[in-house]
């Protein structure tokens, strides 16, 4: 029960940061995932969804456009040569999991920590799958 109530805060604190902060984030990316899909612990529906960025903080938002089911996380900051917008998922089983975010060219990408359970399936796995990457562009 404590364990709850300290997530609970956790996820209220995080979402007041990413209101205080909305000048500061990147907002506007949208993208249209085809499959379920996993960020830290919760599993999200295949659907359309928009992502807030708060740098600041780096922090991220993703909300189903069609439930306005939200999912907040940490990320960190990933500097890339040329990169176009898209996300990065890591596809392991019939699970995918986000793993990055990628905005315009030439800017910071996002990496988002692996939940316990895709570090499992990777050991599982066996080496032959750890890098199945799938990419979907982001509008």
């Amino acid at each position: 029960m404590k364990r709850n109530l300290i997530g609970t805060l956790s996820l209220v604190v995080l979402s007041l940061l990413l209101n205080v902060t909305g000048a500061h984030a990147q907002s506007g990316m949208q993208a249209n995932v085809p499959f379920d899909f996993t960020v830290g612990t919760a599993q999200l529906p295949a659907g359309s969804y928009k992502i807030t960025v708060a740098y600041q903080n780096n922090a991220i938002m993703i909300r189903n456009a069609k439930t306005s089911a939200t999912v907040l996380s940490l990320f960190q900051r990933k500097y890339p040569g040329e990169r176009s917008r898209k996300l990065v998922f890591q596809h392991l089983g019939n699970k995918y999991f986000l793993a990055e975010i990628w905005g315009a060219k030439g800017s910071s990408g996002m990496t988002l920590r692996a939940p316990k359970l895709e570090k499992e399936l990777q050991v599982a796995s066996g080496p032959s799958n750890v890098d199945q990457l799938v990419e979907i562009a982001l509008k």
